[in-house]
């Protein structure tokens, strides 16, 4: 069999399915944690999907670093995307998400203003707690690095030529 022959008979094609779901060919058996693994890597591309319609959706724009920050939120906490706020959609923490960059550009910015909100129910309550678990889940998983050193030459800094 050629190589392109096992692609379609594995994987939808691109352009017809832009998840790339997974096809599952009924004669072959996987484990349970294949099929969750695979199951979460279609929910990964899927919010990342939302992502993208969500952008289109927004009366303003973002820069590249804030879509490339939350898409690296999406990836970091895809397995329990969930616990951000349970009883909201995919779609209203990706616009928690897209909200908490743009009120970082802008501190004055009023969340429930926003027919893109009213539309995806993001309240300001909601809003407030996903940013909350948000913070928490990066405290807990982000790494820390000390830059630290045991001797100071003050001659040095004072001068302004220190690296």
């Amino acid at each position: 069999m050629t190589i392109q022959r096992l692609l379609n008979k594995y994987y939808k094609p691109e352009g017809a399915c832009l998840t790339a779901d997974f096809k599952i060919n009924p004669s072959e058996k996987h484990t349970k944690e294949y099929n969750k693994k695979m199951k979460r890597e279609q929910y990964r591309k899927n919010r990342h999907l939302i992502l993208q319609e969500l952008l289109n959706e927004i009366p303003f724009r973002l820069n590249q670093n804030q879509v490339t920050q939350i898409k690296y939120w999406i990836d970091r906490f895809n397995d329990n995307f969930k616990d951000f706020h349970r009883r909201s959609s995919n779609e209203t923490i990706i616009l928690a998400f897209i909200m908490i960059q743009r009120k970082q550009a802008n501190p004055r910015l009023e969340v429930e203003r926003l027919s893109i909100c009213k539309k995806y129910n993001l309240t300001y309550p909601v809003f407030i707690n996903i940013q909350n678990k948000l913070i928490f889940q990066l405290m807990r998983t982000t790494e820390l690095t000390y830059n630290q050193s045991k001797h100071l030459n003050h001659s040095i800094l004072e001068k302004g030529e220190y690296k």
